[in-house]
């Protein structure tokens, strides 16, 4: 009697394991799962940038110049992902900027016989922002593919030494100028976990030309013509969506 329930007890047992064994090979892989990028988030970038600039000086004199520096801020936003793939939103930016440069000017003084002047022309970027709407494309289980467009500011620090032809002493006549814009750029996005992402990409601000600047010093202002500035940035970033 003992035996016999020993043999059917692992009959059954047998035939239990092949079938959930048949229904293991014979059930579908489960399916990567879906980032849905509808929602809100902030996160930080770093980067590089590039300045392309040009002065004309008082004195006439065209020059054209640009320097390279670090970028690094954060960043807030919404998205909306509607029609199955594709994603709207608007993002709100705002870094320091390492970006720097000096080159040699000309100072015109009219009430000296229009006597011009060597000088040592300064311009620094310490601040960019902007605010632009983002459109793209999601595709896969988590890539997002957009571009962006908007308002962009920048803080610019301005500077143009020389010796002064009335006095013989040295003068650094300065401005502190926000100056807006407008802004381009596209990139890539990647979601890696349930609320965080990773991007890569390009941003190209323009912002003008400006002008007449009035550089004032404790002594004499003088008058920088006109600026054009323009920034190109690349950058990497981590988003946490909420």
């Amino acid at each position: 009697m003992f035996k016999t329930f020993c043999g059917t007890a692992l009959l059954a047992l047998s035939a239990t394991t092949a079938s959930a064994a048949d229904y293991a090979l014979q059930a579908p892989p489960l399916a990567p799962l879906t980032f849905n990028w509808t929602g809100c988030y902030i996160g930080a970038h770093l980067g590089g940038g590039a300045s392309v600039d040009r002065t004309i000086n008082s004195a006439g004199g065209t020059v054209d110049f640009g320097t390279g520096g670090f970028i690094g801020g954060g960043q807030a936003g919404c998205d909306h992902q509607f029609a199955s793939n594709w994603v709207v939103g608007a993002e709100g930016r705002a870094a320091w900027s390492s970006l720097s440069s000096q080159h040699g000017s000309n100072v015109r003084f009219p009430a000296l016989g229009n006597l011009v002047v060597p000088s040592q022309f300064g311009l620094k970027n310490d601040f960019l922002a902007s605010v632009t709407a983002r459109f793209g494309y999601a595709y896969g289980s988590g890539w997002l593919f957009y571009g962006r467009g908007g308002v962009a500011w920048t803080h610019e620090k301005i500077d143009d030494a020389y010796i002064s032809p009335a006095t013989g002493f040295a003068v650094d006549p300065s401005a502190s100028v926000m100056r807006a814009g407008w802004t381009l750029g596209a990139g890539v996005e990647w979601a890696f976990a349930s609320s965080w992402s990773a991007n890569v990409e390009y941003n190209y601000h323009d912002f003008g030309t400006k002008g007449p600047i009035q550089l004032i010093s404790p002594v004499e202002g003088i008058t920088v013509a006109h600026l054009k500035d323009t920034i190109h940035a690349a950058t990497i970033g981590v988003n946490y969506h909420y």
